[in-house]
């Protein structure tokens, strides 16, 4: 029996043994087909059972996943994505206010890997949403005017909602808005934006807040006080700039003056003046101190000096003037004849300088250097004094110069008989019944009459051999 039981315990050792190198060679088997494959991937953690009047802290949404370590087939690793895993956190019942490190719970529907995630725990803060309403102060630093009241500031709006995590909206005190009065005479309107402070006054921050408003309206009235008067000023000119001349303009400054006085004699003054000024025979712009000239019963609220400036410039108009044309350049053995001999140039200036322009210092000239011979159009040069004057037009802008040659005649006698003329009544004859057998006689002829030329005819058989 015991011989049998042996026997069997030996058998059955034997096919255990048989059994476990057989799977042992079947796994070897499979692994040297499709070997086993690690990954690591970023996988983004989702809270879960969040109260909807909370706000998560910590940790925040950057740092809001977990390192994903994966093992298994390389058949099945290669085909695993990130979607194919869930990571979340249980944010249901925890504290406001305290942090709790919670555990972060990773599951797949991926079969045959093995899974393992860092860190395994989150630390976790959750605080409370709350909303408050934060007071506005306004800061006002300088003052208004003298002679003027400060009204009572309107703020829009008086209080500043704010949303937030519980530590942050609760540390708040106020928020301050601060403006500056320098004189002001008129309604000040300002906006900006509120600075806000805790309840140990110093600056908070608001940038985990959400706040209904980003800025503050502030509008301050300001009035006359009562006997006081903000008045336009008018200058008081006597005379008139000298001849040709005018005002070009008027500038006093301070534009307005505050005035002190009786209610009913204040209502009553539209405008004060100055001292009355006298422009009389002016011709360049100056400046003056002046003084006003104030009904009785009236005074200033305080000394101030006040400036008048008057510019004054002289009267711009147009003069015609009618030169003669002046030739130069002509070469000396030509002679030239133009058409017109004179044109018409009209100048623009200051009327003091017009009236007193000479006729000779207009000139007119055409350049004939280096011209032959011949019929030419050529555009005249005007010039005149630079006195702040400018040429507006010459009539005709051209010139029709005829340029020639003079006709000479020499026979052996000396001496220069011109004959010049354009009629028949200008071809006369100096008297030759003297006169040496050496005379050169040159003659320049422009179209001569017949009658003319059967003068000179008579002339060269009487003084030519």
């Amino acid at each position: 029996m015991k011989k049998f039981a042996r026997s069997i315990l030996s058998n059955l050792f034997t096919f255990f043994l048989s059994l476990t190198l057989a799977v042992l060679i079947w796994i070897n088997a499979q692994q040297t087909e499709d070997p086993l494959r690690s990954e690591i991937l970023t996988l983004p953690v989702n809270t879960i059972g969040q109260p909807e009047d909370s706000v998560l802290i910590s940790p925040t949404p950057d740092r809001l996943s977990v390192q994903l370590i994966f093992e298994g087939p390389t058949s099945v690793v290669g085909e695993v994505t990130a979607s194919d895993f869930t990571a979340t956190i249980d944010l249901s019942g925890i504290p406001f206010g305290t942090e709790v490190r919670l555990p972060v719970n990773v599951q797949t529907k991926v079969p045959n890997i093995t899974l393992r995630s860092q860190p395994l725990e989150m630390a976790v803060f959750l605080e409370q949403l709350i909303t408050r309403e934060i007071p506005v102060v306004l800061d006002i630093r300088g003052d208004v005017s003298r002679g003027y009241t400060q009204g009572d500031p309107l703020i829009d709006p008086p209080a500043i909602t704010v949303s937030g995590p519980a530590s942050s909206a609760e540390s708040l005190d106020f928020a301050r808005v601060t403006v500056f009065l320098n004189n002001n005479r008129e309604d000040m309107f300002d906006t900006r934006q509120p600075i806000f402070y805790d309840k140990q006054g110093r600056v908070a921050s608001v940038r985990t807040l959400t706040l209904s408003d980003e800025q503050v309206d502030i509008t301050i009235p300001v009035a006359e006080s009562a006997g006081y008067a903000e008045k336009s000023i008018d200058v008081d000119l006597v005379g008139q700039p000298a001849p040709g001349y005018r005002i070009l303009d008027i500038n006093i400054t301070p534009l307005t003056v505050l005035v002190q006085g009786r209610p009913t004699l204040l209502n009553q003054l539209d405008r004060v003046q100055t001292d009355p000024i006298d422009i009389t025979g002016l011709t360049e712009p100056f400046r003056q101190q002046v003084a006003l000239a104030l009904p009785a019963g009236i005074t200033q609220e305080e000394v101030q000096e006040i400036f008048v400036e008057i510019d004054i410039e002289p009267l711009f108009t147009t003069d015609t003037y009618n030169p003669q044309v002046l030739i130069q350049g002509l070469d000396k053995n030509l002679t030239a004849a133009m058409n017109p001999e004179s044109v018409r140039v009209v100048l623009y200036g200051p009327l003091p300088v017009l009236e007193t322009l000479l006729d000779e210092e207009v000139q007119v000239t055409i350049d004939l250097f280096g011209l032959m011979t011949g019929t030419y159009s050529l555009e005249p040069d005007v010039s005149f004094p630079d006195r702040g004057i400018e040429l507006r037009s010459i009539q005709p802008s051209q010139v029709t110069v005829t340029i020639s040659r003079p006709l000479t005649i020499t026979n052996g006698i000396s001496g220069t008989l011109p004959l010049t003329g354009t009629s028949a009544s200008n071809w006369a004859l100096p008297d030759m019944t003297t006169g040496s057998s050496d005379a050169v006689f040159s003659f320049h002829f422009q179209s001569p009459p017949v009658a003319a030329l059967s003068r000179f005819d008579s002339f060269f058989k009487r003084v030519l051999p």
